[in-house]
């Protein structure tokens, strides 16, 4: 298969620098008064959704994204789970990978870089877990997340460099109001977000270049309409609605800027930068080109490990809650571990108590048996109130998989 790191441009740092530069330049024209807006706050980096280490003593490392940085699933079949997936189903895909704009170079995190930014160790984290749902390679499926991710975020540069580009000629601020007004809007609000994952799903289409495994397309397309608020709009094949709202969002700070009829103009113009196509980009100058944002790894690390441990479903949280509350688990026998009985007629192994964390395997099989995807548990974790609320479940769902017996 080919990898989707040839879909991510080798680092351009001068274009990347002159980028920087230019909108320096033209927000330094521009007469934006964030006291006109709610919240002026909301306009620190990092934007809403994003869940990174601000005030910490560690380590910020920062690598190239290239084939020879691919990161290792570091023994992947006995390690404790690492429910990535769970944070990403509650907060949003910015929990994996974080879109900075060119406008805030100089701010944390990663001072003097802008672009997009995978969190090394939550990406590895979800690609092992996509691989123990999926049945495929790790390297397959951290190829697959990889242009997910990317093209998510790379539909949030496209916007901001489209904003910029308007600046430029029009001589008012269009991006950081904006962002503001979305940074005070609840989740369902966040427009941006559904059509950068209709994008994102639609970068794992099959093409002449790139073709990716079914189950890895299902997977993250499980994930998306798992996801919040408006992040599961991602998954509709109609998108007009959400760049209507949008535009209504980026044209509201405009609103008393001159006669309705320019109002309508300014939003029909707006309306043009939300289309997301690298081969047949039209509107968006050259010098602004979609291969010109850069892309990065990102990790913090302490004493050479990194801080960034996803959520944990945790062995007693799976073995009294999630068994015995939740799916109506009943003792079925005792031998050197305990075997319940689950709803849907099913035998699963209670994990070891006296661990911490499932590994993997334990998950992936008990989550199986009781019919569930890994973003549909973290989503039913959710609506349960970590397995309180509306238990046992209702409807009782069938395995994902045949019973081999064991149990195990």
């Amino acid at each position: 298969m080919n990898k989707s790191f040839g879909q991510i441009p080798r680092l351009n740092p001068s274009a990347a620098a002159n980028v920087a530069d230019a909108a320096r330049h033209v927000e330094g024209l521009l007469d934006d008064d964030p006291d006109l807006d709610v919240l002026p706050d909301s306009n620190r980096f990092p934007r809403p959704g994003v869940d990174i280490p601000i005030a910490d003593d560690s380590q910020e490392v920062l690598e190239e994204v290239e084939p020879a940085s691919l990161p290792g699933s570091q023994g992947q079949d006995d390690e404790s789970h690492e429910g990535a997936t769970g944070k990403v189903v509650e907060e949003g895909i910015e929990y994996l990978t974080f879109y900075k704009s060119f406008r805030d170079v100089m701010s944390a995190p990663a001072r003097k870089r802008w672009g997009i930014f995978f969190i090394k160790k939550r990406c590895v984290a979800l690609a092992t877990d996509m691989s123990f749902s999926t049945g495929e390679s790790f390297v397959d499926c951290l190829d697959g997340l990889a242009a997910f991710l990317y093209t998510h975020e790379l539909y949030h540069y496209r916007f901001d460099a489209h904003c910029l580009q308007m600046e430029a000629t029009g001589g008012l601020p269009v991006y950081r109001p904006y962002r503001r007004l979305v940074a005070n809007r609840p989740v369902t609000e966040w427009h941006e977000e559904s059509i950068a994952n209709f994008y994102a799903l639609k970068a794992l289409q099959p093409n002449l270049r790139f073709t990716y495994p079914q189950p890895i397309c299902d997977y993250l397309w499980d994930l998306v309409a798992n996801s919040p608020g408006a992040y599961a709009g991602g998954i509709n094949k109609q998108q007009r609605s959400r760049r209507d709202q949008m535009a209504q969002q980026a044209s509201a700070a405009l609103a008393n800027a001159g006669p309705a009829v320019w109002q309508g103009l300014v939003e029909s113009t707006i309306r043009t930068g939300m289309g997301l196509s690298k081969q047949r980009e039209s509107t968006l100058s050259s010098f602004l080109h979609l291969d010109n944002c850069p892309v990065f790894w990102i990790d913090w690390v302490k004493g050479g490990k990194s801080v960034l441990v996803p959520y944990v479903a945790s062995v007693s949280e799976i073995n009294n809650d999630f068994i015995k509350r939740y799916l109506a688990g009943v003792q079925d026998h005792h031998s050197d571990h305990s075997f319940y009985r689950i709803d849907n007629g099913e035998k699963v192994k209670l994990p070891n108590p006296h661990r911490p964390d499932l590994t993997n395997r334990e998950f992936h099989n008990i989550i199986g048996k009781a019919g569930l995807t890994s973003p549909q548990f973290y989503k039913e974790r959710e609506r349960t109130s970590v397995w309180r609320k509306g238990v046992p479940r209702s409807p009782v769902l069938p395995p994902r998989f045949p019973s081999k017996g064991g149990g195990s």
